[in-house]
């Protein structure tokens, strides 16, 4: 009884669930790591934006409070201190009405002893005058100084600070007392849909302003650092983000703060959704995967019976048709294929003679040529494909190349012949016959028609460079993060300067120009790495062309770039410029660097080693390790990674072979690139010793024009 992991259908769901798993894990993981952190720069940047509203609107309000207050001291000067008390009281109150969350002000002698007061709060009648002199900012207006004093807090609690001008000459001083909890209060408005809160602290880090003005009372401090982009405990003690700027022209700092909790629920909710629609797939493919295993794997264990039975010597063995998928094709091509065993069972058994050897070669067309170049024989499939050809006839110009008897005959090989008006692949072989007589067979020629296998190849080929491109998606996306986070970045602030300051003034100054020649840069670097991308997964001529070898490598290093950074493997490209270009196809070459270079990177992840690099020189005519006639380039890739055991080398380059654990790889990298090499007419071979890393050299002919 076979394994569970012997059965086809186990194979194939197993290998459904983790296709939809995998991916979608993988996916989520790297969506939700970057909603994150584009999420925390969003919020810093409305943090950044309600701490520099908050802080300009303080300074904007002092600066307007002083302005008040000179423009007064201007207009009325030494005038005032002489004036009626009437008019005294007169003219503060008109400012105190004027002037928003001011809360007293009052007219100052030159010896610091208050004239007049009027308060908004207070009766001032019957109170005797205060005495400025001994104050912190009384010597700044002595010195004819505008000034701003310390933040003091009332009997109620309320937080005032002293703003003083000087009147001219030096008689006096007019001192304004305005309060920051209205103010406060009405800046809060500048929070971001409610996440943000803005805290107002002055020089020595006590909280004098804030959104919640219970922390004011309560006498909190705040002395320290805030990270830039990492969370941190807030005064409220929840872990928050946020940024602290300092206020133009005074000692204070605006602290605006957004909890993690608040900013993360757009994400939590992402992953809510993310993880709801992942079941939803991961249940769609797991029924799809049975559905579709029972339809591949039924028939296939039919197949597998009727094989069995036909390798048993029973060639009438007939499997019930399927349908009109490849399956159901493979069933109909087994049954024709028994069928025709059977008929050519017959034949064999009844057929002693010469013709054994070519008629056992069905599929292939023969031709028995004698000395003279005449056809003395040919198979079926050799007439159908050359109707010229006759028995008795020559073979000169009509097998597809040139064949007149020994002399005139091309090399072996394969050549591009048209036939019925499509172009087909054949393969020439030729046996020579010993002690053949004038008139007897002198060779066997065999025509193969390898046109579907070459498009096999081909096919085989470009499916591998598409399971690479899907290998190199993610580290491409990784790439694409890093500009799209910029172009996020730029145009969330563009979108709030746009909003604050109007696209007129930012055209003006030429910040709007600025801002889209960067958003355009960043998406010319998506453009690039997806077109990098687009250009390997392309299928390109399978002809042979003349090749930069130089430009293929630095191509390839390009794509596999990404992996090798996360992987910290240092990859690069020692090749000069002005190397001859080679006879080679640039989609297979691409092919062949891929493979190597992927080869590398696994095998320093696997064992240890931090370099990968791809070398390239000409090598002179005669030169050549092979001993080629033509000049060659010889390249190399090297590795510092485990190196190989001499076993392990010795069957390197086996198809299916590989030392990478299931799953890992199908151990067809190595052996695809010596195929595609050796076709090419070049030699591949290894260089490796256990902990001294591995070197593929290969060689190609370097190209010297048809």
């Amino acid at each position: 009884m076979r394994p569970w992991f012997g059965h086809l259908r186990l194979k194939v769901l197993a290998f459904g669930i983790a296709m939809s798993v995998l991916p979608v894990a993988l996916y989520g993981w790297y969506g939700l790591a970057a909603a994150r952190a584009s999420q925390v720069e969003i919020v810093q940047a409305q943090n950044q934006a309600a701490a520099h509203t908050v802080a300009e609107e303080l300074a904007r309000f002092v600066g307007s409070v002083t302005a008040r207050l000179e423009l007064l001291a201007r207009l009325e000067g030494g005038r005032l201190l002489e004036a009626p008390a009437a008019e005294q009281e007169r003219v503060l109150y008109t400012l105190l009405r004027d002037t928003p969350y001011l809360e007293e002000v009052s007219l100052v002698g030159a010896d610091g002893v208050e004239v007049a007061r009027a308060s908004r709060r207070e009766v001032v009648a019957g109170q005797p005058p205060a005495a400025h002199g001994h104050e912190p900012y009384w010597a700044a207006l002595r010195r004819g100084e505008a000034t701003v004093g310390p933040v003091t807090f009332d009997l109620q609690g309320r937080p005032l600070f002293t703003v003083g001008v000087p009147l001219p000459a030096r008689a006096g001083a007019l001192v304004a007392r305005p309060t920051l909890r209205g103010l406060v209060d009405n800046l809060a408005a500048v929070q971001a849909d409610g996440r943000v809160t803005t805290h107002v602290l002055d020089g020595d880090g006590r909280l004098i302003g804030d959104s919640d003005y219970s922390l004011v009372l309560a006498g909190f401090r705040w002395d320290r650092q805030v990270p830039a982009d990492t969370p941190y405990r807030s005064l409220t003690g929840d872990e928050a983000f946020g940024y602290l700027v300092e206020v133009p022209g005074l000692d204070w700092r605006v602290l605006a703060e957004t909890t993690v909790d608040q900013a993360m629920a757009p994400v939590r909710r992402l992953a809510w959704e993310f993880a709801g629609g992942a079941l939803l797939l991961v249940s769609v493919v797991v029924g799809l995967s049975i559905v579709f295993g029972l339809q591949l794997t039924v028939p296939l264990e039919r197949l597998e019976a009727g094989a069995v039975r036909v390798g048993a010597g029973d060639l009438t063995v007939r499997i019930p048709p399927g349908g009109r998928d490849e399956i159901g094709r493979l069933v109909d091509a087994f049954n024709q294929m028994t069928e025709k065993l059977r008929i050519q069972d017959a034949n064999l058994r009844a057929e002693r003679d010469r013709l054994d050897t070519a008629v056992s070669a069905m599929g292939a067309g023969l031709a028995l040529i004698d000395a003279r170049g005449r056809i003395l024989w040919a198979n079926r499939h050799l007439l159908e494909w050359f109707p010229a050809a006759v028995v008795g006839g020559p073979c000169r110009g009509v097998l597809g190349r040139n064949c007149d008897g020994d002399a005139g005959c091309a090399p072996d090989g394969e050549y591009r012949v048209r036939v019925g008006g499509h172009d087909r692949v054949f393969r020439y072989r030729t046996y020579r016959i010993a002690g053949a007589g004038p008139d007897d067979p002198a060779r066997l020629e065999v025509v193969e028609d390898v046109t579907e296998r070459r498009a096999m190849e081909q096919m085989v080929l470009q499916s591998e460079k598409l399971a690479a491109v899907g290998q190199l998606a993610a580290g491409v996306a990784h790439e694409i993060n890093n500009p799209l986070a910029i172009i996020s970045a730029y145009a969330e602030d563009l979108a709030d300067r746009l909003r604050d300051e109007g696209a007129a003034a930012l055209e003006r100054d030429g910040e709007l120009s600025a801002y889209l020649t960067q958003l355009q840069v960043q998406v010319q670097r998506c453009k690039g790495i997806t077109a990098n991308l687009l250009d390997f997964a392309r299928r390109g001529p399978a002809e042979p062309e003349p090749v930069d070898v130089i430009g293929v490598a630095r191509a390839t290093a390009a794509l596999v770039a990404p992996r090798a950074r996360k992987a910290g493997v240092a990859l690069s490209v020692e090749v000069r410029d002005g190397l001859p270009a080679v006879r080679a196809s640039r989609d297979q070459l691409q092919q062949v660097f891929l493979n190597l270079v992927t080869n590398a990177l696994d095998a320093i992840e696997e064992g240890g080693g931090s370099q990968v690099s791809i070398m390239a020189v000409a090598v002179p005519a005669g030169q050549a390790t092979a001993g080629a006639a033509g000049a060659v380039l010889r390249v190399g890739v090297r590795d510092d990674g485990p190196g190989m055991s001499e076993a392990v080398a010795g069957r390197a380059l086996e198809p299916f072979f590989t030392t990478k654990p299931p799953g890992r790889g199908t151990g067809l990298g190595l052996s695809t690139c010596y195929g595609i090499v050796t076709g090419l007419g070049g030699r591949l071979w290894l260089e490796s010793r256990p902990g001294l890393g591995t070197t593929v050299w290969f060689e190609l002919p370097v190209w010297e024009g048809e």
